[in-house]
């Protein structure tokens, strides 16, 4: 399935990012402009990103994700990563950042997230 992000304006201040499809190496790249791109020239106090309808995610895919994060909280920015559902919300939780994506204002998570032991994954 083909990556798409649709960008939604809920507000002045609220901007929506919804993925669709596969987050996989090549979709990492596009990914982190576009978050970029929408934390700091857009310069929104709350950034939502939609994980509903994506069917798969790589690490390059959490890696994108967690860029967004430390960008968002470089800026300012509220990060939400949201409606992680079966094998996305496996590899985030895996990757350990399930909580952290959850809420960028939630420094608790942060803190557990980093101290926590990761599960080791055997290949």
């Amino acid at each position: 399935m083909a990556f798409v992000m649709n960008v939604r304006r809920h507000s002045r201040v609220t901007i929506e990012l919804d993925l669709v499809g596969e987050v996989l190496e090549a979709a990492s790249g596009p990914l982190r402009s576009q978050l970029s791109d929408l934390i700091v020239v857009e310069r929104p106090e709350v950034l939502l990103i939609s994980l509903a309808r994506v069917t798969a995610m790589s690490s390059a895919g959490v890696h994108a994700l967690m860029f967004g994060y430390t960008t968002a909280v470089e800026h300012g920015t509220s990060y939400r990563v949201r409606h992680a559902c079966g094998g996305v919300r496996r590899v985030l939780r895996l990757a350990g950042v399930l909580d952290v994506l959850a809420d960028s204002d939630d420094l608790g998570a942060l803190l557990l997230a980093t101290m926590a032991p990761r599960p080791r994954i055997e290949y």
